[in-house]
């Protein structure tokens, strides 16, 4: 797969649950990397998590599908699947565990040079919910 070096502004907001008027939200501009294969959108990238330390994420759209792969600091794994609860894997210092999440939004409208993809799901991990997470992605090549 053939990349092409991106900004990419990432947008996190997770809505606490049962107050949706409280909000946790991260705001990151990021070096990365963009590609393309088949059908698939990839974004490629690294960021610093709070008090954890160093992440490698890697981001997958295509369709009604997605997939959030981080590496590094608190390892995850979680799939989505409009409409659909799916079961993935969240690392902490003392292990694995799981997480599932509830897909509402999978959204991508991308240009040959920019783009944005919005993913809105619920998420719970080792069975307590975390709330509503809303991520934003806004990239730009070159």
């Amino acid at each position: 797969m053939k990349t092409r070096d991106a900004e990419i502004v990432f947008i996190s907001r997770i809505c606490d649950p049962g107050q949706s008027r409280q909000q946790q939200k991260t705001t990151a501009v990021l070096q990365g990397r963009v590609g393309r294969s088949g059908s698939s959108l990839y974004l490629v990238f690294s960021a610093e998590i709070a008090d954890v330390g160093p992440a490698d994420y890697t981001i997958r759209v295509s369709g009604k599908e997605a997939l959030i792969i981080r590496k590094g600091a608190s390892p995850m794994r979680q799939p989505l699947m409009i409409g659909q609860t799916m079961t993935g894997t969240y690392g902490t210092q003392i292990g694995h565990m799981e997480t599932k999440a509830t897909t509402e939004i999978i959204d991508s409208d991308t240009s040959d040079d920019s783009g944005v993809v919005r993913l809105v799901y619920d998420l719970s991990v080792a069975g307590q919910s975390v709330g509503k997470v809303m991520l934003d992605y806004r990239y730009k090549i070159g």
